[in-house]
């Protein structure tokens, strides 16, 4: 699974289980944001914010992704930091394009994705409210 010249982390993330490799890409995304924000440990960074609203510069955001790719030791998408720049979109990117080989893509989705036009809401559950609704 990993090659002789993987880097230190991605040595680790291939000995992690399965079910523990998104909380170590999180650890890690968490922790360069973190570290280019001025943000300590206990700060929260929410995952659907734009990270460029919580003072992050293009230069901040370059300098994030020269220091994933350094501790990756691969690519990452410079267009894919600046035109969805949320932590959730970089870590989606990351389990998918970058360390595919760790992250089976069943895995990579946060959860079942609910056919077209169905909210994921079991329709007896919403039948239920409506009629209760109309009735009182």
């Amino acid at each position: 699974m990993t090659q002789p010249d993987d880097t230190p982390w991605v040595r680790r993330l291939a000995a992690t289980a399965l079910p523990e490799r998104p909380a170590l890409l999180e650890e890690l995304v968490l922790r360069e944001f973190r570290a280019a924000l001025l943000m300590s440990d206990t700060d929260v960074l929410p995952y659907d914010e734009s990270y460029f609203a919580h003072g992050l510069t293009s230069l901040g955001a370059t300098e994030i992704e020269q220091r994933l790719e350094a501790t990756l030791g691969r690519q990452v998408d410079a267009a894919s930091l600046l035109n969805h720049p949320t932590v959730s979109h970089l870590l989606a990117h990351l389990r998918t394009e970058v360390l595919t080989e760790f992250f089976p893509a069943a895995e990579s989705r946060p959860g079942p994705v609910p056919p077209a036009g169905d909210s994921g809401v079991p329709k007896a559950l919403v039948h239920d409210l409506l009629k209760d609704l109309y009735n009182s």
